[in-house]
């Protein structure tokens, strides 16, 4: 028997652990390498520059409400396998921290080895510099953090803002967005209110939203326990609430909460999130995804401060490539493994020896699995009833009126008027099988 390793599924900083290139820094994106669009800010690199990616002609590389500046550079250029190869003859094999031989200090890369910490040890396999997807971005933890900074910064969160005190310094630095720039107001620092930001009332209107919605069992966890008493933040965001979040709920709450750009532009991220989690997908979708993606980042950048594009909001724009090459992101993320993973935690009951823990646990796992499917008389995972069994259905004598499900709550009444008795009749006469010999 013969295997094979296809690509690999990993958090961004795993990734660069594995791959080699270094997730830090001005080049921090392994897709666009070198030519990796960001700039200096107060305190951190933000990735910051998506003009880049549009047609050279566009006028919107000409707008000084983005930076301050004009955009000339061109789009970044897309490095193939060979181009790849040919960066890694440059990269030094060296001792890794700090040793004597450097000194006494890591040891500095020169500027032909760019991103490069090493070479991957899978370039030993002999097809591996062939394949062109080789490290999957992962959507699940991308997608949390994209909701994060959002949720974040729209219910002004002191602890996960991006709008802070250096964010509006950078705008000032950069001379935009006057009207949101940091003045003294006496001894006081005064910081004004920005429309990406709810207020105080819309803040507790879109968390007791929230707190409210209902889901189908199973659909998603309980998401007013995720709400702050206050109703000022969300608190305890899982990948998955977050995946929710983003593609259910966020489009709808902040609706009325913010101006229409504001609200357009996020609508189409939640939107593309919600494509490209299909179990199907389209190649000409995600090329014309591509393009959108860049002028939603654009939108974005008029909107937010560029302290808020870290690079987890960059990677995003490399997604749909990434499904053309590797098809549908639920054989690519991270969730099934997650998951598994928390089935091991569970075994463990000694923590002192957690190796033991879960072999033993997982030998006794598939001891009562496998013997669980010879008892008859004995309730398992495989012969118990349903959680929501709704037991046995009333008989009726019209196939119309049978019901899936039993009612749940007080009954009322409900009064028909002519109109509305005609469409029931209407429809009870022309989707009943049993009435139709008298019909002929």
């Amino acid at each position: 028997m013969r295997a094979a390793l296809l690509w690999t599924v990993n958090v961004f900083p795993a990734r660069s652990s594995l791959s080699g290139w270094s997730g830090q820094g001005y080049r921090a994106c392994p897709t666009c390498n070198e030519d990796t669009p960001s700039m200096r800010v107060i305190g951190k690199t933000a990735y910051f520059g998506h003009r880049r990616f549009l047609a050279t002609n566009h006028h919107w590389r000409s707008n000084l409400q983005f930076d301050g500046r004009t955009e000339r550079k061109r789009p970044p250029r897309r490095f193939s396998t060979i181009d790849i190869l040919e960066q890694l003859r440059c990269v030094k094999t060296g001792i890794p921290g700090k040793h004597p031989n450097y000194g006494g200090v890591k040891r500095k890369r020169g500027d032909d080895e760019l991103n490069w910490r090493k070479k991957s040890i899978f370039y030993e396999l002999p097809y591996w510099a062939t394949i062109e997807l080789k490290h999957n971005l992962d959507v699940m933890h991308i997608e949390k953090n994209v909701c994060d900074s959002l949720l974040g910064t729209l219910l002004a969160d002191p602890h996960k803002s991006k709008d802070t005190d250096n964010a509006r310094r950078d705008l000032a630095k950069l001379g935009i967005r006057h009207e949101l720039h940091l003045f003294e107001d006496g001894n006081k620092l005064m910081k004004p209110a920005a429309d990406y930001t709810f207020s105080e009332a819309n803040r507790r209107k879109f968390c007791r939203f929230i707190r409210a919605v209902k889901f189908p069992d199973g659909f998603a966890s309980n998401m007013s326990k995720k709400v702050a008493q206050n109703d000022s933040r969300l608190l305890g965001l899982k990948s998955h609430d977050c995946h929710v979040i983003m593609q259910r709920l966020l489009p709808v709450g902040c609706r009325s909460l913010v101006t229409k750009n504001i609200w357009s532009t996020i609508v189409e991220l939640c939107t593309f999130f919600k494509q490209l989690c299909a179990s199907t997908v389209n190649v000409s979708d995600m090329v014309e995804a591509q393009k959108q993606l860049v002028l939603i980042l654009c939108k974005l950048e008029r909107i937010f401060p560029p302290a808020f594009f870290d690079i987890m909001i960059h990677l995003v724009l490399h997604f749909p490539e990434e499904a053309i090459l590797g098809g549908p992101v639920h054989m690519r993320w991270m969730y099934p493994f997650e998951r598994y993973l928390k089935r091991l935690k569970d075994y463990v009951r000694n923590a002192a020896k957690p190796e033991g823990s879960i072999a033993e646990g997982y030998v006794v796992d598939e001891a009562l699995t496998f013997c669980s499917r010879y008892f008859d008389d004995v309730e398992t995972r495989f012969n118990r009833p349903d959680r929501n069994d709704d037991g046995m259905h009333p008989t009726r004598q019209l196939s119309v009126f049978e019901s899936q499900c039993k009612p749940l709550g007080k009954q009322s009444y409900v009064e028909l008027d002519n109109n509305d008795r005609d469409k029931a009749e209407f429809y009870i006469l022309n989707n009943s099988p049993e009435l139709e010999p008298y019909l002929k």
